[in-house]
Formats: structure tokens, sequence, C-alpha cells
């Protein structure tokens, strides 16, 4: 399978062919942040922690940076904090450790699973928004059919049936159902907004099966969304506030949309940094694990504002190299 030009990255040959080389152990965020285009690095450090015996486990039983959890509508309301004041507290807050995502949990409805969302994903979610703007010659498209003018779409959100494209060639677009949609300005969009979830079923998702540890309080059966929904729910902001004027999907909504400045560290992520850890006999590219543990890095050192609160339109971002100033 190839990938479509706008999502490939440099190999491992490429980045070693890079006119400077330089390795690193320590201070990982400022020394990525401090590098030059041309210029490849090298991280020597196992950045999954040694109780984990590989990425997998790590994903799916790291530590996570859960967000507070409402007990009842009431309780929502009352408070009034939108998903973004609550990110923004709890980024704000984190330790310097490696983290396997950020979760959120539905407290009406019948489906609680806890829906879990990833930063990675997220880069590349918004990633696949700009492909859909900026690539002129495929003119590439999100496609979004909106279902909202039901009496129950107050109590129970809006539904879509969505068509995203794929990030490999030759390769049908994705379409899926996304339901739970918060489109009203009504006591019911602050509980609404906790229970999106979607029909999509890519790869990613369907082979990520998980189990809790037996003592563990929330249930094994959890919700991950993957790029492609959040690439949806991002063409469904757009098309709600385009469209109609109409904000609730956005100040409802659950996913980190990342800054510029984020995504230009992302790409040196993905371009410009090789990683060799105590199990490889070689040099290699960061896996989406290892991605996810240096972002939340960057959220550490950074802040939400600077990396997580979009301020800018993202189908405008550069996703090439571009240098982060510190």
């Amino acid at each position: 399978m190839e990938i479509k030009q706008f999502f490939k990255t440099p190999s491992v040959a490429e980045i070693s062919k890079y006119k400077n080389h330089r390795e690193i152990s320590e201070n990982l965020i400022e020394n990525l942040l401090n590098i030059n285009p041309d210029e490849a690095i090298i991280i020597r450090k196992d950045l999954i922690p040694s109780k984990y015996p590989n990425a997998k486990k790590f994903k799916k039983h790291g530590i996570e940076i859960i967000i507070p959890r409402y007990e009842s509508l009431e309780q929502a309301v009352k408070i009034k904090k939108t998903p973004v004041q609550l990110r923004e507290r709890v980024f704000n807050k984190i330790k310097n450790k490696a983290y396997r995502g950020y979760s959120f949990k539905p407290f009406t409805g019948t489906d609680k699973r806890t829906r879990n969302v990833f930063l990675d994903d997220c880069l590349e979610g918004a990633k696949i928004c700009a492909y859909t703007k900026q690539d002129i010659k495929f003119k590439p498209l999100i496609n979004v059919k909106v279902y909202d003018d039901a009496g129950r779409v107050q109590k129970d959100g809006a539904e879509a049936i969505i068509k995203v494209p794929s990030r490999i060639k030759n390769q049908s677009n994705y379409e899926f159902k996304f339901s739970s949609i918060p489109v009203i300005d009504s006591p019911e969009k602050w509980g609404i907004s906790y229970n999106i979830m979607t029909t999509h079923n890519c790869k990613d998702k369907l082979f990520n099966i998980r189990y809790n540890y037996l003592h563990d309080k929330e249930n094994s059966r959890q919700f991950n969304f993957c790029a492609h929904e959040i690439a949806a729910y991002l063409a469904i902001i757009d098309y709600y506030w385009n469209n109609k004027k109409n904000i609730i999907p956005l100040q409802m909504n659950q996913f980190a949309i990342p800054t510029q400045y984020a995504v230009n560290f992302y790409n040196i992520l993905c371009r410009n940094t090789l990683i060799q850890t105590s199990k490889d006999k070689n040099p290699r590219k960061l896996n989406k694990v290892e991605k996810e543990i240096l972002l939340w890095g960057l959220v550490h050192k950074k802040g939400h504002d600077k990396t997580f609160f979009a301020r800018d339109k993202i189908k405008n971002y550069d996703w090439g190299f571009k240098k982060a100033v510190l």
C-alpha cells in the first residue's frame, strides 16, 4: 500500500542522509524544537516505561489524562465548563511523565463506554482536513450529510453520514455515521457531547482489543477515536459554522485541536527524528506511541494554549518543515 504524497514522510535512509546529525538522550523537547531543517536527531533513550513490554501494551494500559467526570446532567449544567476549558485545566497540570492519551466519559444515555483520544490522532485528523483544502490536483473532500431536523435532536443530538478520504493511494473513502452531535443550544448539549460515537471501523480500530486489569474500576469496553473520526468531526464543525452559523459543535468539541506550533513539532517528529532504544540494533522512525509520549512532553513544557488551542484555520496550516521557535 502506497501512501499519498501529502502524507509521506522521509524514510530512515532519507533522514540518515541529512547534512547534520545529533544524538540526544536528555531535554528531548527543547532539543527537538531547536533543530535546523537539514538536521537529523537520533534519540537514544527508551521512551516507553520499562514496566510495559511493548508499545501496544502501553497504549492500552499506560497512564492516561482523565478529563473530569460529571455524575449527572444537572451537575454539568451547573458547572458549565466546556470541554476545551476542562482540557485546558487538566493539560496545564500534567507532570513530566509518559502518557498514552486522554479520556472522557459519558454520564447520560445507555452507552457509557469511556472515550479515548490520542494526540497523535488529533494531529493526523487535522492533517486529513488540511489535505482536503491543500491538494489542488485531486481536490479531495470530506462529505458531510447531516440529519438534524427531528424533535429528538435536542435530547439525543444530530447524526451525520461522513465520507473521509483515505491516506492510502487508490483506496476508497471511509463512509460511516457520526452520532450524538450537539447542535442545539440547550441544557442537553452538555450531556450529548460526551456521548459522541461513530460506526467507523478501520484497521486501527478493528484490532484494538483491550481488557482492563481485574480490579480496575472502569469497564474494559472502551471507544477509541481514530484520525478519520477526528477529521470527520472537524468537518462537521466547519459545516455547521459555514452553512448554519452554528457554533455549538465547536463549543462542545471533545477533540484537542492542534495549533501550528504543535504541527511544527509534529513535523519534526515525522521528518527529522529517529530513535534507537535499548531493544533496537539500529535507529528507526518513531512509532505512534512514542510520538504520543513526546507530544505530551510538548504540552507539559509549553502548556495547553500554545499547543492545542487553535486560533487559526487548520486548513491553512503548513505541514512541511517549519522550525518551531522556542
